[in-house]
């Protein structure tokens, strides 16, 4: 539990999820769990999770497997259309700048970004985008 937890909470960090939904999240799980552990309760309040192992993302910042979680979702959400592309490249931009510079998903993260912001402005036209972007987000689920 404690890491689909953490996927939320970085879902919530990234701007996938909204804190309301974080803290539905959270409630839906203790209302349906006759057992929960003390920190889905902090989630549940907004409560801090400064030093609780794996789900304080300052001690324990966001790791390649993560970003495969992430890039799943981030799949997920573009394929069934519950996401623009604004959106995502937002949620991508937070992602990188979360990430250790220079690093393999930094790299695929910081082009779904760029490639978005380039083409809404009018600098660039990818063809196909969309597939380019499944393509990169299928590259760090890969990883």
């Amino acid at each position: 539990m404690r890491a689909i937890a953490r996927n939320w909470l970085i879902q919530n960090k990234i701007g996938l999820i909204s804190g309301e939904e974080l803290i539905s999240l959270a409630d839906k799980y203790i209302a349906e769990n006759d057992e929960f552990p003390d920190w889905m309760i902090d989630i549940s309040t907004n409560s801090s999770l400064e030093r609780v192992k794996g789900l304080d993302l300052v001690m324990e910042p966001i790791t390649e497997v993560d970003c495969k979680v992430i890039a799943e979702k981030m799949l997920e959400l573009l394929t069934s259309n519950t996401i623009d592309k604004s959106h995502l490249a937002t949620a991508c931009e937070k992602m990188y700048l979360s990430l250790e510079w220079g690093s393999i998903a930094f790299n695929h993260f910081i082009w779904v970004s760029d490639e978005i912001s380039l083409n809404e402005k009018g600098y660039k036209e990818t063809e196909n985008l969309d597939k380019a972007i499944k393509n990169e987000l299928c590259k760090i689920v890969a990883l």
